[in-house]
C-alpha cells in the first residue's frame, strides 16, 4: 500500500508505475491494472467509492469497476451497501503473512532480531527495500512507548530513514541517487534532508561509519539508526533498524550502547545468510543497566 497523504483521495495524483519489462509479450496488462486498487488503499484513504479509486489509480470508471467487483466477489475487498465505499479486506493480509512465512532472510534474521531486543530493551526491525521505500518484514517491540510505532508491512520512504540510509549508502552511487530522485522528497519535518548533493554526502559518511543515523528527520523527537546487512557481492538485501526516543537516548548513550549490538546483529545475520562479515558470533551477553533520563 501506499503511503498516508494528507490530500483527499481525489486529489491524489494516479500511481505512477514503472516502465521496465511492459514490453514483453509475458506481461499482463489487465493484472498489473487490477493490482492498482490495492495500491489505492492507505492510513488516509481507508474508505474509497468507486470514482475515488478509479482517480486515484489512473483507470477509467468501467475498468475500476470490474476490477473492484472481482476482488470484492474474490473476498479481498468489502463494500458498505449504504455508502458504496470500498474498504480492504482482512483476506489481504494473506498475501502478506504467505511472504513472512516464506521469506528465508525473515526466518534466518528472527533469532538475532530477538537477542538485540534483550540486549537493549529496545524495538529492533528487519527492514527490505522496495523500489524507493522501506518495508518493515519483521519486528521485536520493546515495552517503551515510541515517537512514531509501526507494524509489519509498514512502508516508508527511504531517502528520510535510516534503514534507507543504510541500504542506499552500499549500493552503487548511480544506483544510489536513482532512487533518492525517484523519491517524492517530502520535508516531513524542518530537519528532512532532501538535497540530492546532502543526500549523497550522507550516504557517503553511512558507508564510512557502517550504519546510518537520522535524527528527527521522518518523526520529531525521534533518533534512529540502521545497519546494513549485506550479501556476498556487499548488496544490501535488508537493514537492521532500532528507532528511540530523545527523552530517554542521548546521541553519546546510542553510538556507545545501541550501534555496537545494531552493527555486530547485522553481521551475523549477514553471516546466516551466507554474506560477508568481519565480525564474532554475535555475543548472547545483555548491556549493563544504564540510568535513562526521563
Amino acid at each position: 500500500m501506499r503511503h498516508a497523504s494528507p490530500q483527499p483521495a481525489v486529489a491524489v495524483p494516479p500511481i505512477r508505475t514503472p516502465r521496465v519489462g511492459r514490453d514483453s509479450p509475458l506481461f499482463v496488462g489487465s493484472l498489473e491494472k487490477g493490482l492498482r486498487v490495492f495500491s489505492a488503499f492507505d492510513d488516509a484513504h481507508r474508505a474509497l467509492r468507486l470514482t475515488e479509486i478509479a482517480a486515484v489509480t489512473g483507470l477509467d470508471k468501467s475498468a475500476a469497476q470490474r476490477f473492484t467487483h472481482t476482488l470484492h466477489e474474490l473476498g479481498y475487498l468489502r463494500k458498505d451497501p449504504k455508502t458504496k465505499h470500498y474498504r480492504l479486506a482482512p483476506k489481504v493480509l494473506e498475501l502478506g503473512f504467505t511472504y513472512l512465512r516464506t521469506d528465508n532472510l525473515v526466518e534466518r534474521a528472527t533469532p538475532y532480531l530477538l537477542e538485540a531486543h534483550k540486549r537493549t530493551e529496545e524495538t529492533v526491525n528487519l527492514t527490505e527495500l522496495d523500489g524507493t521505500d522501506i518495508v518493515y518484514v519483521a519486528r521485536v517491540p520493546s515495552r517503551h512507548q515510541i515517537t512514531f510505532d509501526v507494524v509489519l508491512g509498514t512502508s516508508l520512504p527511504a531517502y528520510c530513514t535510516a534503514p534507507g540510509r543504510a541500504m542506499l549508502a552500499f549500493m552503487p552511487d548511480e544506483q544510489s541517487r536513482s532512487i533518492a530522485e525517484r523519491s517524492n522528497r517530502i520535508a516531513y519535518t524542518d530537519k528532512t534532508i532532501t538535497d540530492l548533493n546532502a543526500l549523497a554526502a550522507v550516504h557517503a559518511r553511512a558507508r564510512r561509519d557502517g550504519y546510518a543515523l537520522v535524527s528527527e528527520e521522518f518523526s520529531p523527537g525521534e533518533i534512529s539508526i540502521a545497519a546494513p546487512v549485506l550479501d556476498f557481492a556487499r548488496q544490501p538485501i535488508a537493514a537492521v533498524n532500532m528507532a528511540v526516543p530523545m527523552s530517554r537516548w542521548t546521541l553519546q548513550m546510542i553510538e556507545r550502547k545501541l550501534v555496537p549490538v545494531l552493527m555486530e546483529t547485522a553481521q551475523a545475520i549477514a553471516r546466516s545468510e551466507g554474506g560477508p562479515t568481519g565480525l564474532p558470533p554475535l555475543r548472547r551477553t545483555r548491556l549493563p543497566q544504564t540510568k535513562r533520563a526521563r
